[in-house]
């Protein structure tokens, strides 16, 4: 391993970085804005931040794996190597990479040696959870949109509709709304089933979902009463509402259609991949999962039908696309509240793209979607732009932390044949 090739144990700079009295530098401000996810914080409070400097020499070992740590690390200058049990990444200086924490939790489960003379800074690690623990909302600061929305009268027509509550929401289909709505009471799995077969396609699919190797009993389910007697009604609810969203991924503009039809493929691939992590992890119900992986990306829903809405010359794909990352999860949690869903689905629209979110202790559904999200990326064109999996707040709440890099390879082949499946599934 790279770290043999060191034989220097951490010096001064180690033990300054590991006291109380450390002297607190001023940072330049825009430096200080590229750090994730500590620079969304406003310019006033990222000037206060109680920031530590620390330099290394070639070849000193900045932390080691296993030792307890209560601050959040990033590099500054110079480049630094973390060395894990399996391998281990260089993070340089004006990188993207360089961009998110070297470390980020209170045990460090890698080592750190400096490559070259390198500076780094140490903030308390409480910032990263009061960073990610706040609501992500774009529009807070809608005075500094992306550059490509700065003149879109696009964007300008989303914010305009999402200030007056105008957002066309997408209405879910009748049989899951009524089966949502019936449940809130004490019914029957007859009066449960009188619904689910009002629409005989979804009904069909229960039945198959039943006969699948998740939910399959020891005897073959034929209808849709042995269905919902067998999965019982929270597995059936989700699932009812799992195979009507994809009705609502449509346009009758063709190029808004494929946007509609890609990100509906992308979801089924969230979907089936937080399935498999659900597995791995055994704390987590498939069919939440699924429910949550298939509408983490429904925001992207009210942006189609308003683009739809106008001529075509009003804007450009690469705006398009530019207000669907930039507003997708904000809308997402509007459209989920709208839908009454409980608050475990609500927030997972918003916080996806917030790779450090932590709620708090123990594995939950959004901790699932995400690290979703993230394998689902990994050998992507937005691959560079990752995180390390080992700083995620999520990755260690897996028992054991059972994503290592050849685990992660094996989650994304597991989950080939799931995403090949489901595909065809929904689109039958």
């Amino acid at each position: 391993m790279f770290g043999k090739l060191f034989k220097r144990a951490a010096t001064k700079p180690v033990a300054a970085a590991s006291n109380g009295e450390r002297p607190a530098h001023r940072l330049p401000i825009e430096f200080l804005r590229k750090l994730i996810p500590i620079g969304e914080q406003d310019s006033k409070e990222l000037i206060k931040l109680p920031i530590a400097l620390c330099q290394f020499n070639a070849g000193d070992i900045v932390f080691n794996r296993g030792e307890a740590s209560d601050t959040l690390i990033y590099l500054y200058s110079g480049k630094v190597f973390l060395e894990s049990a399996n391998g281990g990444y260089t993070v340089e200086e004006n990188t993207f990479k360089a961009c998110y924490p070297l470390a980020a939790h209170g045990e460090h489960s890698v080592s750190a040696i400096a490559q070259t003379p390198s500076q780094l800074i140490y903030l308390p690690l409480s910032l990263l959870r009061q960073s990610s623990a706040q609501p992500h909302n774009p529009l807070a600061n809608r005075a500094n949109p992306p550059a490509e929305l700065r003149n879109s009268p696009l964007f300008a027509k989303l914010c305009a509709a999402y200030d007056a509550d105008a957002l066309q929401v997408p209405s879910l289909p009748d049989v899951a709304l009524r089966l949502r709505s019936a449940l809130q009471k004490d019914i029957s799995v007859a009066d449960a089933v009188k619904i689910v077969n009002l629409d005989p396609a979804i009904s069909s699919k229960l039945v198959q979902v039943a006969n699948s190797p998740i939910y399959r009993g020891l005897k073959p389910v034929s209808n849709s009463h042995d269905a919902v007697n067998h999965l019982g009604f929270k597995i059936t609810q989700n699932l009812v509402t799992s195979v009507s969203l994809h009705q609502l991924f449509r346009s009758t503009n063709k190029v808004l259609q494929q946007k509609s039809q890609q990100a509906w493929k992308q979801s089924i691939q969230i979907a089936s991949l937080s399935c498999t992590l659900a597995g791995l992890g055994k704390k987590i119900n498939a069919d939440e999962a699924l429910l949550a992986g298939l509408t983490h990306n429904i925001g992207v829903l009210p942006i189609i039908t308003l683009a739809g809405s106008l001529p075509a010359s009003e804007y450009t794909e690469a705006e398009l696309d530019a207000c669907i990352d930039y507003l997708q999860g904000l809308f997402g949690t509007f459209i989920l509240k709208k839908w009454h869903f409980p608050d475990t689905l609500i927030q997972i629209p918003a916080q996806t793209g917030n790779w450090y979110y932590d709620a708090g202790e123990g594995l939950q559904l959004h901790d699932i979607v995400l690290l979703a999200k993230f394998h689902s990326q990994l050998g992507g064109i937005r691959m560079h732009k990752l995180p390390p999996l080992n700083t995620l707040p999520a990755f260690h709440k897996l028992d054991d932390c059972a994503l290592t890099p050849d685990m992660s390879l094996q989650v994304l082949q597991d989950a080939k044949q799931q995403i090949a499946e489901a595909l065809a599934f929904f689109r039958a």
